[in-house]
């Protein structure tokens, strides 16, 4: 064959290559099409429906589902859109749904486990093979459809304070969220009818003492129950607090502009307003030096006072520096006090302290030991080289020197991979705690008792672990400790089938750690633990704790007037005398007694001064961290850490389980 002959044979062989990559390519096109077309039917066959029936600590979402098509097994999943390729959790639950049925099941996520609320919740139906049968999203479906908060102005002079609203532009921060402010107008005929619906209320140059008495114990009630309540005074202070008895704030003196030298935040100058002097009756409130504003939580809201009227403001450029920053500030004061909303402001501790114990846990614990691995790679190291030499020159066989090599290679991996199984390299890891409350009573939190777990595995490959029975839900303790880096490919995930609850993970790397908390209804003990203490300013607290429980405590903590004392040793049935205290925070330096605990008493076993209960005291300050977050500490409280424990995960793999079992008294 000549060259033209073999030109014009790879030509036809490159046309015939380009026309079957163009066919292929249609068929493809058609393929696709005809599956997206019946993704879009299948959207048809299925009715989605989705309620918030609770928010308090776990989101709670009862779905409803209705076929009109074919019989239908497969996956429900649960998911929050970001703004990133990859989902942090998938909250998956295993159903079958025959045709022309209805089923109606909830899905809990806990509060500590979303980053934000204001993202959509979608619902995606999974076929077995994981294809999509029927998606449908919920815009922000956690805010119960919220999408302002309302501000309401009690006032005489409500057209001079319409700035609160930023000029319809502003927002405010509000639970983790931002929302523009919507302004309500009130006056004695609406102002019960709309209490309920405000997240904020502004009395200013109003006299309350006109109000019914029945309006006024409404307007209590209200913040007692998460509103915030904002009081503006000045020259018109008697008059606004005449009917607000229950503040226990009085106007000492009226102080004209003249008398004035302070300097407010905001960067103008209060000299140019009549200020109020304000006396606090009960010593409740907190007092900005600067501004005199004076700020306190009131039952699960926050109460607010200026020392000013917020309708004399005026001009913003002659008093205030911006009316944004300023407006922002004066709500943010009260929003920084809302009990309802220190899960947000908290959030951040959590995922600090929390992680930080966390990473604490297996220091002290034999159980990932490399002791043997590493004289295995030792001894190897030695034998292949100039042992195995002398051996085979003894035996007059230098010649199988390099055939002998790769043998005594392939028996030190066997031997290392069979002793890593042993130390459970190579299975999932997880340390657990449980933190449960021994009076029985629910704390007024609707997660009840809780366990933390931190889970690793080596491997790169997903997997999951079987929660023990008692548990009802489960999620990541960081909402966004993951954003991930892979398209379409989800980090942690939560799976219900028939009645058992499943945590898994899906990671980028070996040893990537997994933080997770599960949550039970279910008491493990039944036992009590009871006090009998005194306190003095010279010497702290005095008395005895006694172990009414079936436990040994290897240590327990006491709380007593926000001072942590620490002790060693009560085991069930004892009493012990608290004389020899290990540590106490009553000198701390930081803000909180969980932050001293973590950054003074633990940092004294990272650096191995009492490194031999390492785990112990990361379980304490797991289960300190979860009390000091759910309960009003203005009682004693008494916190005991065990290593007899339940298990919280039924499945293969390798769990160190600790408890913290608590009393309020």
């Amino acid at each position: 064959m000549d060259m033209r002959n073999k030109g014009k044979a790879g030509n036809r062989f490159w046309v015939v290559l380009i026309l079957g990559m163009l066919f292929g390519s249609m068929l493809l096109g058609r393929t696709c099409l005809a599956a997206e077309e019946a993704s879009r039917s299948g959207n048809k066959e299925f009715d989605i429906d989705a309620r918030l029936l609770s928010q308090d600590d776990i989101y709670t979402i009862q779905l409803t589902l209705h076929n009109r098509g074919e019989d239908w097994e497969g996956t429900v999943r649960v998911s929050l859109e970001n703004n990133y390729d990859s989902l942090n959790c998938v909250y998956d639950t295993v159903i079958a749904l025959p045709q022309g049925s209805t089923k109606q099941f909830a899905v809990s996520i806990p509060v500590n486990s979303v980053e934000d609320r204001s993202k959509t919740v979608k619902v995606t139906l999974l076929d077995k093979k994981g294809r999509v049968a029927a998606e449908k999203g919920f815009k922000r479906f956690l805010l119960d459809g919220a999408d302002s908060v309302s501000l309401g102005i009690l006032s005489d002079s409500y057209r001079a304070l319409t700035y609160l609203d930023m000029g319809g532009e502003g927002v405010v921060y509000y639970g983790g969220v931002e929302y523009p402010i919507d302004l309500v107008e009130l006056d004695q005929d609406n102002l019960m009818g709309s209490l309920d619906l405000l997240t904020f209320l502004v009395i200013d140059d109003y006299n309350t003492g006109f109000l019914a008495d029945a309006a006024l114990e409404r307007i209590q009630e209200w913040v007692d129950r998460g509103g915030m309540l904002i009081v503006g005074t000045g020259e018109h202070a008697e008059e606004t607090l005449s009917g607000l008895d229950f503040l226990d704030v009085e106007c000492v003196r009226i102080n004209e502009p003249a008398e004035n030298v302070s300097e407010s935040d905001g960067g103008g100058s209060l000299e140019q307003l009549t200020l109020a002097e304000l006396k606090d009756s009960a010593g409740r409130y907190n007092t900005d030096k600067d501004s005199m504003i004076m700020v306190s939580s009131w039952g699960d809201g926050a109460v607010e006072l200026v020392p000013y009227a917020l309708s004399d403001l005026g001009d913003p450029d002659q008093v205030i520096n911006g009316w944004d920053s300023y407006v922002w500030e004066l709500l943010h004061n009260a929003n920084n006090y809302v009990k309802n909303l220190d899960y947000y402001s908290s959030y951040y501790d959590l995922d600090y302290i929390i992680r930080g114990i966390f990473r604490s846990f297996g220091n002290g614990s034999g159980s990932l030991n490399f002791g043997v691995l590493k004289w295995i790679v030792v001894l190897y190291a030695v034998f292949v080289g100039p042992i195995l030499y002398l051996i085979l020159r003894a035996m007059k066989r230098r010649d199988w020197y390099w055939g002998a090599v790769p043998a005594t290679v392939l028996v030190g991996v066997l031997l290392v991979y069979f002793a890593g199984r042993g130390f459970e390299v190579v299975n999932t890891r997880v340390y657990s705690v449980t933190v449960e409350k021994l009076s029985g009573q629910n704390t007024g939190k609707s997660l009840g008792n809780v366990t933390y777990l931190h889970c690793y595995d080596a491997d790169y490959r997903e997997w999951e672990l079987r929660l023990a029975e008692r548990y009802d839900y489960a999620g990541p303790v960081f909402g966004n400790f993951y954003y991930g880096a892979v398209k379409d490919k989800y980090h942690y995930r939560i799976c219900r089938e028939g009645d058992r609850v499943f945590l898994g993970m899906n990671p980028d790397r070996g040893f990537e750690d997994g933080y997770f908390v599960a949550g039970t209804s279910q008491n493990m003990e039944t036992g009590t633990i009871s006090s009998d203490l005194t306190t003095s300013a010279l010497r702290g607290i005095t008395g005895t704790v006694t172990n009414g429980t079936s436990r040994d405590f290897q240590y327990f903590a006491v709380i007593n007037d926000n001072v942590l004392y620490i002790y060693e040793n009560l085991p069930a049935g004892e009493t012990h005398t608290l004389e020899q205290v290990v540590y106490t925070s009553g000198q701390q330096s930081y803000d909180t007694l969980i932050e001293a605990y973590r950054h003074d008493y633990m940092s004294d076993y990272v650096f191995g001064r009492r490194g031999k209960d390492y785990d112990e005291i990361a379980a304490l300050g797991t289960g300190i961290w979860e009390v000091f977050s759910r309960e009003d500490l203005s009682g004693t409280v008494i916190i005991g850490v065990t290593r007899n424990w339940e298990k919280a995960v039924d499945d293969d793999c390798g769990e160190t389980a600790y408890g913290c079992l608590y009393a309020v008294q």
